[in-house]
């Protein structure tokens, strides 16, 4: 997969100019930092990316993405492809189309796919990954070595194909595409070399099928709480195939040192934010309607993209509110290579990093030079926080070579794998997304009666050899042992158990991997209570019940953009996990309940109209009863 090693068109200044430059400027250098995506093949530098985005536009996305967010999502992604990396984008839904052609990245196929993205609705009927996996991967059994190809599944929902009215024959329809693409189409994607990446806007996606597609392809899965989140993802799944180096920002500030052709600024923004200003160290204030020719700028309404060409060297400032996304990538006259870091990484085991410092392919080894750099690897959270840090060290016998063991990784879940340099004048780093799950995934097994019986472990680290671990876990306050039932599972019967109350099961693997002792507590196994109690919610204060002014220019469904419901706090964005429970189908959804809701007020309404002309039709007899009787008396009186 490719090594982004050298994309500068200043290659030609070479070593020499460069320690040039340490004498006269004071030291200054550049280290283009990109990490291998391919854990055992070695690429020319010249590999470029090949990225085909799937973008699923079945009618449920009308409640999933209620402001059509996949339009600027897509837009990011379509500009921060490379230049030379080749594209193109099919929607899918009951058929697959191709939205934007397969080919080479240029700033005209950028504005062709900026202006066909504004046509992805949300109006098919059903869900066919199966035939948009095999549209996309058309050349599938045509290889090409000068490109790395990547496949951006973006879906919300399950494989859903069948016409049939009978669900059982539905069911069945489904359930053979989805087979088809585990055990054939997903093998056959494998060998040709596509990196799935999946992206579920949805807990109603199929996790699990999302799952093995990233995984057994080696790329990212992820899974959006809502659409605002998108974006992000979308960049996470760019850094796994086009990555690229990146200065620090602090405050909004960056520092450009004179080794740096040219740098890309990403800001994003609230759409009703003001104007963003880019601030050279002279002082001079750049918009986007008003900057010199060496500066290009992409205006939308949530992200600002800047590229300098020959920038001024010192510190730029960026006016405008910070953004945990905002980044400043470089390109420059050296690169640095850095060993591979997967998709997914697992808990309990480390990660071994080496890195190097080249120059036209060539390590430096010049210690008056490698004596000023510092390395370090660190494990970040999302929200930056610091999780693991080492310093990398020089590699006994091979000189320029550094290497550290990151780890082992203790928790799991979505994080960053960061590799950052500190040169004294210049500091430069890279990060990989990266998703650490246990060794082994687990799943409950239920009865007719949706009474629990059996724990079903699966062994997901390739390398494991399932004789060589045992597995346990602690019910009811006893530690029970389960079976191996071949080279990839274990099986665990389980005892009655109360169904009120939820269940959650402690589970463990010990043994030892590729030799190496290991032990850990895996993420709990949960059961989920028979009737769950209804979660009501009170009111501390009574003014919580006061009415508030509805704002009328605010879309229906609509998130409103960045910062909206800005105090609420917002659930991590979670990667895949194999271990969460499949959702309860028979439950109406919240579509469905408006539905039910509707029905019962129309028969309330029937059932007064009915009652309310039934004591009509009695008020009329009774009076007309009461007319005749009168009438009766008027004529015996008269016959008197």
């Amino acid at each position: 997969m490719p090594v982004f090693a050298d994309r500068s068109s200043g290659n030609s200044r070479g070593l020499t100019g460069m320690l040039r430059k340490i004498s006269m400027r004071g030291l200054r250098a550049v280290v283009l930092l990109t990490s291998f995506v391919s854990a055992s093949v070695s690429f020319a530098a010249d590999v470029k990316p090949d990225v085909r985005v799937l973008i699923d536009i079945s009618g449920s996305m009308k409640h999933n993405d209620p402001s059509n967010l996949r339009v600027p999502a897509l837009n990011l992604l379509v500009d921060l492809l490379p230049e030379g990396s080749r594209a193109g984008v099919w929607t899918f839904g009951t058929y697959t189309n191709e939205l934007v052609p397969h080919k080479g990245v240029s700033e005209q196929w950028r504005q062709d796919a900026r202006a066909r993205s504004r046509d992805i609705t949300s109006s098919a009927m059903f869900t066919d990954i199966e035939n948009a996996l095999e549209r996309a991967s058309y050349d599938a059994d045509r290889p090409d070595s000068n490109f790395d190809r990547h496949i951006i599944l973006l879906t919300d929902g399950l494989v859903d194909i069948s016409e049939s009215r009978n669900e059982r024959r539905k069911r069945q329809e489904n359930n053979e595409s989805r087979d088809s693409i585990q055990f054939d189409l997903l093998p056959k994607l494998k060998k040709a070399g596509y990196t799935i990446h999946t992206v579920a806007l949805s807990d109603n996606a199929d996790k699990d099928l999302m799952l093995k597609l990233a995984q057994r392809t080696g790329g990212l899965a992820a899974v959006a709480n809502n659409a605002e989140e998108l974006m992000q993802l979308f960049m996470q799944a760019l850094d796994r195939t086009a990555p690229s180096e990146q200065v620090p920002l602090e405050n909004n500030r960056f520092l450009v040192d004179s080794s740096i052709n040219e740098f890309t600024a990403l800001i994003f923004h609230k759409p009703d934010s003001q104007r963003v200003f880019l601030i050279s160290p002279k002082g001079e204030r750049y918009t986007s309607l008003t900057h010199p020719d060496n500066v290009r700028w992409h205006y939308e309404s949530r992200y600002d993209l800047i590229t300098v060409n020959d920038p001024e060297d010192g510190e730029w400032l960026v006016e405008t509110e910070m953004h945990p996304d905002n980044r400043v990538t470089v390109v420059s006259d050296l690169s640095l290579k850095v060993s591979d870091v997967p998709a997914t990484l697992f808990r309990g085991l480390s990660l071994d990093i080496e890195a190097s410092i080249q120059e036209e392919g060539e390590t430096i080894t010049r210690p008056e030079f490698l004596k000023i750099v510092t390395l370090q690897a660190q494990q970040l959270a999302d929200s930056d926080q610091v999780l693991k840090s080492d310093l990398m060290t020089a590699k006994p016998g091979e000189a320029g070579v550094f290497v550290t063991k990151l780890g082992p990784f203790n928790t799991t879940g979505n994080y960053r794998i960061q590799v950052s340099l500190d040169g004294k004048t210049f500091q430069r780093s890279v990060s990989q997304p990266v998703f650490v799950q246990d060794v082994v995934s687990s799943k409950v097994d239920y009865d007719d009666a949706n009474d629990p019986t059996k724990i079903f472990f699966t062994k997901v680290l390739p390398e494991l050899k399932a004789s060589d671990l045992t597995i346990t876990a602690e019910i009811n306050g006893l530690r029970q042992r389960a079976q191996l039932m071949s080279q990839e599972s274990w099986s665990l019967d389980l005892p009655e158990m109360n169904r009120e109350q939820e269940q959650r099961i402690r589970a463990f693997a010990s043994g030892t991997i590729q030799g190496k002792a290991f032990d850990v507590e895996l993420d709990p196994i949960v059961i989920p209570p028979l009737n769950p109690e209804p979660q009501v919610e009170t009111l501390e204060q009574p003014g919580q019940m006061d009415a508030q002014p509805i704002d009328d220019s605010a879309p229906s469904g609509s998130s409103g953009g960045f910062g909206q419901e800005e105090d609420k706090p917002k659930k991590p964005m979670n990667l895949l996990d194999p271990n969460d429970q499949p959702l309860d189908s028979s439950k109406p959804s919240d579509a469905n309940l408006l539905w039910v809701y509707l029905a019962v007020a129309l028969a309330n309404i029937a059932l007064f109209a009915g009652a309310f002309w039934l004591y009509k039709r009695f008020v009329q007899r009774r009076m007309a009863a009461r007319q005749q009787a009168r009438e009766n008396q008027r004529n015996d009186d008269l016959s008197l």
